[in-house]
């Protein structure tokens, strides 16, 4: 569910998992290796925080956080008498040193294999965890088909609510920062990422996605839905999922609020409100009868990914073709003129 409005943020109490709190202590420690290693951050949450430490104890000072995939150096490496390891390592990036906790701290095996010979014992590489991305991850060079156009005009021109009486294209640009408030579970978390990991994929740079903990222009709030109205005053009531977005003068979407239901509903319906009212938030504000399959159909459903439909609108809203403000008239021509351009191959996904 969907409106347009000033942003007023409520809580501010961001949940972050991965990082022990066990004590240790910083004595007795000793050395286990000083050669110098690839290694890569890991996480069983891909959305903490790792904290960088001055020594090699959670009661150091922090000195910083990395984040999962992240690519370091292990320069050297301690244990304490209580058995915990750690590493003492560079950030490739920003050259940044410091103590991270071993167990955050994945080396990387560089192994080059033989051209055409499997080798006889063959070594598990470590590769960075990551989302499943869609099939296609370019914007189409050579146009859409009609269906697709059909509905990019259902679901993009205008909003849910307070119709316009000629509605405009609204969208992003550059960096969209999402920061996640509230109560959200671990699958939440995950949705939210690869919701992300996908945008990205399609949008082929024109805007780029990412979770940040401060200075959001997205906020995304997991509470009850009777906290709804105290987080943003205008939410429409009953809507387990909803968004607010601002624009400026020009049509370009500078702010978001949106709110997910945490109680009363499954996981699967969570994650499928999470990934709607986000995908929404970014432009596409209108629900359509017209396919039971995609994330903006009207009636309520829990799909959890995009449909072939869904990625062709998100690609054709972040197509450098269409620029925020465009009427229905203005976007009607260039999609028009896309199609007229179209290759012989098909657009697939």
């Amino acid at each position: 569910m969907k409106l347009n409005s000033i942003v007023q943020a409520v809580s501010r109490s961001f949940v972050l998992v991965g990082i022990a709190s066990v004590l240790l202590s910083v004595t007795g420690i000793r050395s286990l290796s000083t050669a110098t290693r690839p290694a890569q951050l890991i996480s069983r949450d891909p959305l903490s925080q790792i904290n960088l430490r001055q020594n090699p104890s959670v009661a150091a000072p922090r000195l910083g956080f990395g984040s999962p995939g992240d690519r370091v150096e292990i320069l050297r490496e301690q244990a304490g008498y209580d058995g915990s390891n750690w590493s003492y390592v560079r950030f490739q990036q920003s050259n940044r040193e410091g103590w991270i906790r071993s167990d955050f701290v994945q080396p990387i095996l560089q192994v080059i294999q033989p051209r055409a010979i499997a080798p006889e014992n063959p070594v598990e590489i470590a590769t960075r965890p990551r989302v499943t991305t869609p099939r296609s991850t370019v914007i189409p060079e050579s146009g859409f088909t009609a269906a697709q156009m059909k509905y990019f005009m259902e679901v993009a021109m205008g909003s849910e609510y307070g119709q316009e009486a000629n509605p405009r294209l609204r969208k992003w640009e550059g960096e969209v920062r999402i920061q996640v408030f509230g109560q959200p579970t671990q699958a939440d978390l995950a949705t939210v990422q690869s919701v992300i990991s996908e945008v990205n994929a399609l949008v082929n740079g024109q805007i780029r996605l990412q979770l940040v903990d401060r200075n959001p222009n997205i906020r995304i709030h997991f509470a009850p839905e009777s906290q709804f109205s105290r987080i943003e005053p205008a939410y429409v009531p009953v809507n387990y999922g909803f968004f607010v977005t601002n624009w400026n003068g020009q049509g370009v979407i500078n702010r978001a609020t949106v709110l997910i239901n945490s109680t009363s509903i499954t996981q699967k319906e969570r994650s499928h409100l999470i990934r709607e009212e986000l995908t929404q938030s970014l432009g596409l504000m209108r629900d359509s009868f017209s396919y039971a399959e995609s994330m903006f159909y009207q009636p309520w459903t829990d799909v959890t990914q995009f449909a072939p439909i869904d990625r062709a609108v998100i690609q054709m809203l972040y197509h450098p073709s269409l620029r925020s403000g465009m009427t229905k008239a203005q976007v009607s021509s260039v999609l028009n003129t896309l199609q007229a351009q179209q290759r012989q191959q098909p657009l697939s996904f």
